[in-house]
């Protein structure tokens, strides 16, 4: 995840609109990454429509996007994806005691709770990374990053495709604003 986040750091800073009422945080248009392999080959899927709720203070947080957003580098699935008309939404919450924006070295977290996707609701776990980056006024000042294994048996996900693996690896990076309210 160190070697990981630092790139993603400088992908996500583009275009995320997010704004901050009170101790809630909202973003649209974050960054979803998914890892994986298909036929003994490495896929990545990716879909930068992904909308955050992020609460400072009991860092409970839900995540949102339509399953038809994603891209692949495989032609098969995008066909596929296309026209999935599917939400994914993850509710959950962060190990932490608040999201501190602040002045701070870089905090290690858990991240646990409900992905639901069609009638399927599955209980995962993950694991994350809040670094703070700068005192840059308004800006963003934080990179909130998390890796969450995945396994399509589990999530029961059935798919079309011979050959896609079981085992999944969805990365999510976000900047979070500082919190004027602390």
């Amino acid at each position: 995840m160190k070697k990981i986040l630092p790139l993603l750091t400088i992908l996500s800073f583009a275009g995320s609109p997010a704004f901050s009422q009170g101790e809630i945080y909202f973003t649209w248009n974050a960054r979803l990454q998914m890892n994986g392999a298909f036929r003994g080959e490495p896929i990545h899927l990716e879909t930068q429509d992904v909308n955050i709720k992020l609460d400072y203070e009991t860092t409970e947080m839900i995540i949102r996007f339509p399953v038809r957003s994603l891209r692949a580098n495989v032609d098969t699935v995008n066909r596929v994806l296309q026209n999935n008309l599917t939400d994914v939404v993850f509710e959950g919450e962060l190990s932490l005691d608040y999201i501190n924006t602040e002045s701070h070295p870089t905090q290690y977290f858990t991240v646990d709770g409900w992905l639901s996707f069609g009638n399927s609701k599955t209980r995962i776990t993950g694991k994350g990374e809040l670094h703070h980056i700068n005192d840059s006024g308004e800006l963003a000042c934080c990179m909130l990053g998390m890796s969450i294994p995945l396994s399509l048996k589990e999530l029961d996900i059935s798919h079309p495709w011979a050959g896609v693996e079981d085992e999944f690896e969805a990365l999510i990076t976000q900047a979070v604003l500082k919190n004027n309210m602390r």
